[in-house]
């Protein structure tokens, strides 16, 4: 007789069977792919270096230089570009030793811990770093470079966009797609901005900023409302009253507006935008997780543990939470592609982080150059298309985890 499936395996081979979702998870893995792999889509230092010196890979020095890439959530990306392959063979030989949630914890575990690490301050700080940079050498490993070099070089490999985000060309001021870079013979496929800096290469690092953002607001906003809501629905009572209050209050206020607000006020650093995201969006959930709560709480399960004594935090979030995770997880979805939009559209009416490569800082900058249509369409299309995945996947979730579901 042919093994039965789990139920999280038949949950996952019937969101497997709906077109949207196999579309939906499509889209997504390919924004993952280019969010971690974007220093190897774009970038100025080579991927691969053959001289008379030997073979080098300067690429993998360059994925841990602070000068490069000062940004935190760069340096995570970073670290799981390079741990993904290790984490794949791990989780193919350790399959049937280990459960997928435990080695899900334990690899992204891993991963964190290297990410704490690397914050160490062992290296020279940022403004050290400006000045040896000022101070460089001009490496042969860098496209710059390259036509200087190339009387000396057997092999060399560099990304397919040869350009950094950051970097701003001389003389490449809106550029239109498709333009040759005079300072590096490189084409500009999809044009540059008013800066002179290479859109393709910024809407690979911008895909970064977009899924930085949606994960850690959204995962802040469930953590606020899953605490909320769990000791509403719980304990009920007086506790219920004063939470709903809060609660209903926060729902007051239009979450766009009030978020208009904090940044304008506090500031535009994108870890300021993502922290005020998941500050003001944790209502909707807490309602959600209040009513899965009132619910379970009158089950036997829920009244055997209570007689059998154990802690209420126990309860709550080692007994109830697991059941009430359907409605969070199909949440979760719809709540990345609402800080993906918000993060867009703060960007966009210029309250956005004026040093990273955001989608909507580029759609900002077609606003203010409206003629130059490939600033605005591109990045548009591209949270479009981001968003769309999220809302497909999130409804065909909600399909998959209800057994009661019909198509």
């Amino acid at each position: 007789m042919p093994e039965a499936l789990s139920p999280t395996r038949q949950m996952l081979a019937r969101l497997w069977s709906y077109r949207e979702a196999r579309f939906g998870i499509t889209l997504l893995a390919i924004f993952a792919a280019i969010a971690i792999y974007a220093p190897f889509l774009s970038g100025e230092v080579a991927l691969a270096w053959k001289d008379q010196s030997g073979l080098t890979l300067p690429i993998f020095a360059d994925l841990f230089n602070r000068r490069s890439y000062p940004k935190p959530h760069d340096l995570l990306f970073n670290l799981i570009a390079l741990a993904l392959p290790f984490l794949a063979v791990g989780w193919f030989l350790l399959r049937r030793r280990w459960s997928a949630g435990r080695r899900l914890a334990i690899g992204g575990g891993l991963i964190v811990l290297a990410w704490i690490a690397c914050q160490v301050p062992l290296l020279p700080s940022q403004g050290q770093w400006q000045e040896l940079w000022r101070n460089r050498p001009l490496s042969p490993c860098t496209s710059n470079a390259y036509h200087e070099a190339a009387g000396q070089t057997t092999l060399a490999i560099f990304p397919p966009v040869p350009h950094r985000f950051d970097t701003t060309y001389p003389g490449s001021s809106l550029k239109a797609p498709m333009t040759r870079n005079e300072a590096t013979g490189a084409r500009f496929w999809l044009g540059t901005d008013a800066g002179g800096r290479d859109v393709l290469a910024q809407m690979c690092f911008g895909a970064r900023i977009s899924l930085t953002v949606g994960i850690f607001a959204t995962g802040l906003s469930l953590l606020i409302g899953t605490i909320i809501g769990a000791m509403s629905g719980y304990f009920g009572g007086w506790v219920d009253l004063v939470l709903q209050r809060v609660v209903e209050i926060m729902m007051c206020f239009p979450t766009f507006i009030l978020i208009l607000v904090v940044v304008a006020m506090v500031g535009r650093e994108i870890f300021v935008i993502m922290l005020v995201i998941g500050l003001t969006s944790w209502a909707g959930t807490a309602r959600l997780v209040r009513g899965e709560f009132l619910g379970q709480s009158v089950r036997d399960y829920v009244t055997a543990a209570e007689a059998l004594g154990l802690p209420r935090w126990r309860i709550m979030f080692r007994h109830i939470l697991p059941n009430a995770l359907t409605p969070l997880i199909i949440s979760a979805t719809f709540g990345i592609a609402g800080a993906v939009g918000i993060e867009s559209g703060l960007a966009f009416v210029g309250l956005g982080d004026p040093t990273s490569s955001s989608w909507g800082i580029l759609m900002e900058a077609g606003r203010q150059n409206i003629r130059y249509a490939w600033l605005i369409y591109v990045p548009g299309l591209a949270v479009f298309a981001l968003v769309t995945a999220l809302n497909l996947v999130g409804n065909a979730l909600r399909e998959a985890l209800d057994p009661k579901g019909t198509r």
